[in-house]
């Protein structure tokens, strides 16, 4: 995988994303992740610092959240001890060490635009997913956004973490459904949600006909 940049702000992740994003905006995400059922045994790639895999444990019956990031592994591993349906190891979303076919449900957060090769990682969760599985995004986006606002969290985003990766990409609703159905995904919903900033949130299932 790529250097992992990320390493550096592990301890901060979540008060920095508040900052940047904006708590609301976040809760619009995360409410919408607590509304699925029936997510069964999930694998989330790129958990950062859990912000998000807590949003499964009502609805999934196990959690493998994973990471490159050695500080994020130790930092969620932390904050999920007291729950043993959640485990927490660390994995490289494009070449991941799980067998075909495990997964109900696959999970990434902030992920898909930030990573060079994206199709290479999604056809991953296509192998892991089982016949009828799930895959879940969700990516904050410049897209759609008003000037002004886009304006402030690109000031927000310098200030904490720098200048954008290369591979970074503005992601789509459009652009996340035509990736996914490339590989044999079939979209459920695709859709924009958030107020100020906006982000991408997309469900489609592995369709047992490919």
């Amino acid at each position: 995988m790529t250097d992992n940049k990320w390493e550096q702000f592990a301890k901060s992740f979540e008060e920095s994303n508040n900052y940047v994003v904006g708590i609301k905006d976040i809760q619009t995400v995360k409410s919408k992740l607590n509304l699925l059922s029936g997510t069964g045994n999930i694998l989330e790639l790129g958990c950062g610092n859990g912000t998000y895999t807590e949003c499964f444990i009502e609805s999934a019956s196990s959690i493998v959240a994973t990471d490159i990031s050695d500080q994020m592994i130790s930092i969620t591993r932390d904050r999920f001890k007291d729950h043993k349906m959640v485990q927490i190891e660390k994995a490289d979303c494009f070449n991941l060490p799980y067998q075909d076919s495990s997964f109900d449900t696959v999970f990434m957060a902030n992920l898909l635009h930030v990573i060079p090769n994206p199709e290479i990682a999604l056809s991953e969760c296509f192998r892991v997913l089982k016949n009828d599985g799930r895959l879940v995004i969700a990516s904050f986006t410049l897209h759609g956004m008003s000037f002004f606002n886009k304006i402030r969290l690109k000031f927000r985003y310098m200030r904490k973490y720098g200048a954008k990766s290369s591979s970074t990409i503005m992601l789509t609703p459009q652009l996340a459904e035509n990736m996914t159905k490339s590989l044999g995904f079939q979209t459920i919903t695709a859709e924009l949600v958030g107020s100020k900033v906006k982000a991408v949130y997309l469900t489609a299932k592995k369709s047992h006909n490919i």
